[in-house]
């Protein structure tokens, strides 16, 4: 009777243990929902899980009570009763009080590890939700009879507290942007997530990492309208563009006028009106080259102008970012309606790439599996042409390469000054370790 008797004080003691890891591990944001859907056993337990000062000394006090009923009961009941059984064998007599003591210990320690902390406290990591809703009443109740000592706990903690300076306010983010990516990782391993959308949430980090220098049409590619054109000159100007809007400039880039759209031009056309290029022109956004992406998103929706030019600090222009730019970043290359355009990357046959300089730092990074580069490794470039200036230290030449985690990098042409084309391939034991 007196083993049963602590068999249930262990089994009660796993009941608080099971409460305080389930409450600790339970979603708030799934309780909150069924709370408000009225589950008001779920509404408990939400409020308890958002305020652990509440239900944690509750829990306390519950564990030590029972655990201090066990001890005192095994010590004095079991651990005398064993102790007459061993005294009435002769050769174990005058050890009879310490084989009963050491015996209940051993009994009472297995039971409290298994039955009251290992076992339920598994169970309730197992199903926190459920089990927090279920047990969370009665832990209110308790928590209600017990205020007055938790009170008590309380203040005492506190001052203990702010005599050790203690503060007990985190300056850490409750999530940080690290736990989030996991997090996505992990919805799509346990097929929570399609893959399609963690690899959007994935980018959605990384374009918010980024800056318009990095999504922009660099000055050089640009396509743009002298004021001085004729109709003739754009309409040849249109057909070999897939562009929708153009720059207006008088001679060069550096004195722009404004922005172009090929609907306003097409309108004066139909109308008959007599041709001025000028009165056409919008003024676009000027954006510094230093803004984040995802800033820039909030300035097209507010000011529903989808495109800017991006300036240096010298106020010269360095390229120009659409909407469309920003959203591929997002989703991924998106193919205009007729766009006929080189690949930037073609895998060859023998598994090597021929990829195009201008393609961006994070796309052939992602392509060739090599992440986290540092400023030191890529310098003050954006392209794949400018992160082998880099790495060689000059203007390239053909055949010029390197070996850079575990990749050989070839330039095998070049557009004047400009990177054209890179060949990288997996190196060779012998390659990597030069």
């Amino acid at each position: 009777m007196e083993f049963f008797i602590i068999f249930l004080l262990s089994l009660l003691n796993g009941v608080f243990s099971m409460a305080e890891v389930a409450l600790i591990s339970s979603r708030k944001i799934r309780l909150e929902k069924l709370a408000k859907h009225g589950n008001w056993r779920a509404k408990i337990a939400y409020n308890l899980a958002k305020d652990p000062h509440r239900f944690l000394p509750t829990v306390q006090i519950g564990i030590t009570v029972v655990s201090l009923i066990a001890g005192a009961y095994g010590g004095t009941e079991v651990a005398g009763r064993l102790s007459e059984d061993f005294a009435r064998v002769p050769w174990l007599e005058k050890y009879a009080d310490m084989l009963g003591f050491s015996i209940t210990i051993i009994f009472t320690t297995f039971l409290s590890l298994v039955l009251g902390e290992l076992v339920p406290k598994t169970v309730g990591m197992s199903r926190p939700e459920v089990i927090a809703m279920g047990l969370a009443p009665i832990m209110q109740l308790l928590y209600y009879v017990a205020s007055p000592f938790i009170w008590l706990l309380s203040v005492s903690t506190k001052f203990i507290l702010r005599i050790l300076r203690f503060n007990r306010k985190s300056e850490d983010p409750p999530v940080t942007e690290e736990e989030l990516k996991h997090l996505i990782e992990q919805g799509r391993q346990y097929g929570v997530l399609e893959e399609q959308e963690s690899d959007m949430m994935r980018s959605i980090f990384r374009t918010a990492d980024r800056n318009v220098s990095t999504l922009m049409t660099h000055r050089n590619d640009i396509i743009w309208i002298d004021s001085d054109s004729t109709m003739d000159d754009i309409r040849k100007l249109i057909d070999e563009s897939v562009h929708s809007n153009f720059p207006v400039c008088n001679k060069s880039l550096d004195h722009i006028i404004g922005i172009v759209s090929i609907k306003d031009i097409l309108i004066q056309v139909s109308q008959n009106k007599p041709w001025n290029l000028t009165k056409l022109v919008k003024q676009p956004l000027y954006i510094p080259e230093s803004m984040p992406a995802m800033e820039l998103l909030d300035t097209f929706r507010k000011s529903g102008n989808h495109i800017s030019l991006v300036m240096n600090e010298y106020g010269s222009l360095e390229g120009i970012v659409t909407l469309h730019d920003v959203v591929e970043s997002i989703f991924g290359n998106i193919r205009l309606t007729d766009q006929h355009t080189q690949q930037e990357a073609v895998k060859r046959t023998d598994g090597s790439w021929l990829i195009d300089g201008m393609m961006q730092t994070h796309e052939w990074s992602d392509l060739l599996n090599i992440h986290d580069l540092s400023e030191d490794e890529m310098g003050n470039y954006n392209t794949l042409g400018g992160f082998m200036m880099h790495h060689l230290g000059k203007i390239p030449k053909v055949a010029e390469h390197f070996t850079f985690r575990n990749h050989y990098f070839e330039v095998v042409d070049m557009d004047g000054k400009r990177v054209d084309k890179v060949l990288v391939k997996k190196a060779e034991p012998i390659l990597a370790d030069q």
